[in-house]
């Protein structure tokens, strides 16, 4: 997908329609950040991002378990207003993720461990499985936030038929094949293919694993007494709304948040063993908020950590989750002159964006203190760049609705590595896959240094 873009870009500019893919609707690639803009602008409360159509039929089909819910994924209009409303609150506070955080501390203290296990006793490296050691470090975290309870990813000799392994599994292939059925030409709207057919028990396998993981946490919560609303956790909180869209919301966190976390985490430690001098500067800022090896990760020091926050960010810019953003026009709308009609699909392509030497000077260099207050003035400042040039959470009512806690997360173990070890790595470029999301494919052999 990334080099198609690239592509298109280089060859046609920074507008371009693509359309005569079977089973596609017509789409409209955007490559400049003021068209970009003006999309978000005008997409009114109810902006439209029809994908995922896969999985809307799946939970249409699936009525038993869903209700008719389509979740946040693939519901559009008043049917998603009315579902994000109900659930906004509850995950896009900054308080939500403060009974979280002392949990969150704990699966990353373990990983920490767990890393001191797992890699060669000689060389330090980490084994070419470790890829997967960062998925479950992923999953286990969020399961810590969607369940209030450790489901035991990180558990040594955790058996390959396990249900936290079966659960990651199934969301590689989920992704993989969103990608073949979404992206990909395919004939499943004309018939059911073998395709639609591996991707529905994929989902059947997603929603008997995480539906058994709610049912138990909601028994766990009924025998526990009240709490002031202040004190509650994410799943108390959806809880106290209703059960039904408690559910569909875990699936759908669990579904999205393993992946992309992980690959976001492990994209940014190679970035900091790649470039030793912002390594330095974040071991500083990591020892003076944790003055020992073992110190826990707290709200202090989640607000006194600017350095790591710049360095995710600039990660995150080299190494985006996806290609860009997309948006199904729900009116006629003129970009550059053109008249696109309702119905087109809009992709805003930020990942070539945030690597345009026009909004990021020395575009390919990774320099964190371009998101630093200080910076401002200089040449490399990310002030200066267009503010819709960089867009790794997306804009307005459809921004990403774990963003909070997909940072606890990476935050927390990003500064309790960094404090623990010195990460080198000799393996060349990291490669990745750019599918439905980006994703590592390199085996990521880092090289762990106890300090």
């Amino acid at each position: 997908m990334l080099k198609m873009v690239d592509r298109l870009r280089k060859n046609y500019g920074d507008i371009v329609r693509l359309e005569g893919i079977p089973g596609r609707r017509r789409c409209v690639f955007l490559f400049d950040p003021n068209d970009c803009e003006k999309v978000y602008r005008t997409e009114g409360p109810w902006p439209s991002r029809i994908s995922m159509e896969t999985i809307k039929l799946y939970r249409e089909q699936r009525h038993d378990v869903y209700k008719g819910e389509s979740g946040l994924v693939s519901s559009q209009g008043e049917e998603w207003h009315r579902f994000r409303s109900k659930v906004n609150q509850h995950l896009m506070q900054p308080r939500t993720i403060l009974p979280h955080i002392g949990p969150i501390n704990e699966v990353a203290t373990d990983f920490i461990e767990r890393i001191r296990s797992f890699r060669n006793s000689e060389s330090l490296e980490m084994p070419a499985s470790f890829n997967n050691e960062m998925n479950k470090w992923a999953l286990e975290s969020m399961c810590v936030i969607a369940f209030d309870h450790r489901i035991g990813c990180l558990e040594p000799n955790m058996k390959t038929d396990s249900e936290p392994q079966l659960l990651i599994n199934n969301v590689h292939s989920m992704f993989d094949l969103m990608y073949k059925l979404e992206i990909l030409p395919s004939l499943w709207k004309l018939y059911n293919t073998q395709n639609l057919r591996k991707f529905f028990q994929v989902l059947d396998n997603l929603t008997r694993i995480t539906g058994k993981y709610v049912d138990q946490a909601k028994q766990r919560l009924a025998e526990k007494p009240m709490e002031n609303i202040g004190d509650r956790s994410m799943l108390e909180r959806l809880i106290s709304v209703d059960e039904h869209t408690t559910t569909v919301m875990i699936m759908d966190m669990l579904t999205a948040g393993v992946d992309t976390t992980s690959n976001t985490a492990t994209g940014a430690l190679y970035h900091i063993a790649t470039n030793s001098n912002v390594q330095e500067k974040l071991r500083e800022e990591a020892i003076n908020v944790l003055p020992n090896k073992t110190s826990p990760v707290t709200l202090d020091v989640l607000n006194n950590i600017p350095y790591l926050k710049a360095v995710l960010k600039e990660s995150l810019r080299l190494m985006p989750i996806a290609v860009g953003n997309l948006r199904t026009t729900n009116t006629d709308i003129v970009i550059r002159g053109y008249r696109i009609p309702k119905g087109d699909d809009l992709i805003m392509c930020h990942s070539l964006m945030s690597k345009d030497s026009k909004y990021f000077p020395d575009p390919e260099k990774f320099l964190p203190e371009r998101w630093l207050k200080d910076s401002a003035g200089t040449t490399h400042s990310a002030k200066n760049a267009h503010p819709f040039a960089y867009m790794p959470f997306g804009f307005g009512p459809r921004t990403c609705i774990g963003r909070r806690f997909a940072q606890l997360e990476m935050e927390t173990l990003l500064i309790k590595i960094i404090r623990n070890f010195r990460l080198e790595w000799n393996r060349g470029k990291l490669k990745l896959r750019s599918g439905f999301i980006n994703t590592v494919e390199s085996p990521f052999q880092i090289k762990m240094i106890d300090i």
